[in-house]
């Protein structure tokens, strides 16, 4: 398992320099939004390999795999592909995203139509990047417009309908904590990915360990699943810290 941290490029270099001064941090997943970014990106690469860095890139949350418009839907497939070749300079560990958004209404009255509709993104998605693709659970508050992801039917609805190793889950504690799941207990098998913060329950707002409701139990479950990376998606001021109380519970499981 690699311990990771994650970064957008605006504060990619202050994200380095926390790689630099933690040994114990070897990956960063850095968060891209234009295709025009990717280039900037590559100028780091000299960087991540002093640094024994693998890196992971986070889709925009844009992106929406059950989107019903098949021209943007297919849109969104060339984007990632755009990307994909822009990046060829760094070797990438792989693509995580958000499976997207629906009007709640539509949502409510025929959910699986949309998981439908991402698992053929999806399947596309992997066999003509063959690249990892991990999917991640979210949180929803609902209201014009719903996350779909936010529930462990969804994520067992796909996977029981894909069967690729290229796909993998990415489970996010901090949205468990805001729309629970049992993601541990149905989809242990299939975490690649873990997003490991810490919020009160109602806002997502990426704390520390033990800053907020999140147990320490929980978290050395999320550690027995040996996922093969696990991102402290954290206020960088409690980078430190968290790392020295994953440790603890690394040596404990």
């Amino acid at each position: 398992m690699k311990i990771g941290i994650s970064a957008l490029l605006f504060n990619l270099d202050e994200a380095l320099k926390i790689c630099e001064k933690i040994k114990e941090i070897k990956h960063i997943e850095v968060g891209i939004d234009n295709i025009e970014e990717c280039k900037e990106l590559i100028k780091y690469k000299s960087k991540f390999q002093d640094l024994d860095l693998s890196i992971g890139i986070h889709l925009p949350m844009e992106l929406n795999t059950c989107e019903n418009i098949r021209y943007i839907r297919e849109s969104w497939k060339s984007f990632v592909l755009d990307m994909k070749k822009e990046l060829n300079l760094l070797e990438i560990s792989y693509f995580n995203l958000h499976l997207g958004y629906v009007m709640s209404n539509r949502l409510k009255k025929n959910r699986e139509k949309y998981l439908e509709i991402s698992i053929k993104f999806l399947n596309d998605l992997t066999k003509s990047t063959k690249q990892n693709v991990f999917i991640e659970n979210v949180y929803s508050k609902e209201g014009d417009f719903s996350n779909i992801g936010n529930m462990d039917y969804d994520f067992e609805y796909i996977f029981n309908k894909i069967k690729n190793e290229r796909l993998g889950f990415c489970y996010d504690t901090g949205h468990n904590l805001i729309n629970s799941g049992d993601y541990l207990g149905k989809l242990k098998d299939k975490i690649r990915l873990v997003h490991l913060s810490d919020n009160d329950g109602i806002d997502d707002i990426h704390i520390g360990i033990g800053k907020g409701i999140l147990s320490i139990e929980h978290i050395r479950k999320v550690v027995k699943t040996k996922p093969d990376f696990l991102i402290l998606e954290i206020g960088y001021e409690y980078i430190e810290e968290s790392i020295k109380i994953l440790g603890t519970i690394v040596k404990e499981a």
